[in-house]
């Protein structure tokens, strides 16, 4: 399994650092502090998955998000900085993925 359906999520801001406009943008987004990150999925993230993804690539992705969790799929810093996002690379991936996997997944709770 590899990280591409994760980076495929953040697909509109891959090379962002390039654009100065897009930087300026998400200069201060904390991607450390939980509810910076909530609404940052929730306004950006959670739109383009709902539109974009497949029933197939959303189970894929959750099973990706926690295997990247757990640490048995490793998101290596230098994997993430190399997407050229406009933003700063969080300073736990491991804990950037639980929450990504908790706001897109919220809704299975009861399941």
């Amino acid at each position: 399994m590899s990280n591409d359906l994760f980076f495929y999520l953040f697909n509109s801001f891959i090379g962002g650092a390039d654009d100065d406009e897009m930087s300026r943008n998400y200069l201060n987004l904390d991607l450390n502090n939980n509810n910076s990150l909530c609404k940052f999925l929730q306004d950006e993230i959670i739109p383009f998955y709902e539109a974009n993804f497949s029933m197939t690539q959303k189970e894929e992705l959750e099973t990706l998000l926690e295997k990247l969790e757990s640490g048995e799929i490793e998101l290596g810093v230098n994997e993430f900085e190399n997407q050229l996002f406009p933003f700063e690379t969080p300073n736990n991936l491991h804990d950037f993925c639980k929450s990504i996997k908790n706001v897109l997944f919220e809704h299975k709770t009861g399941d």
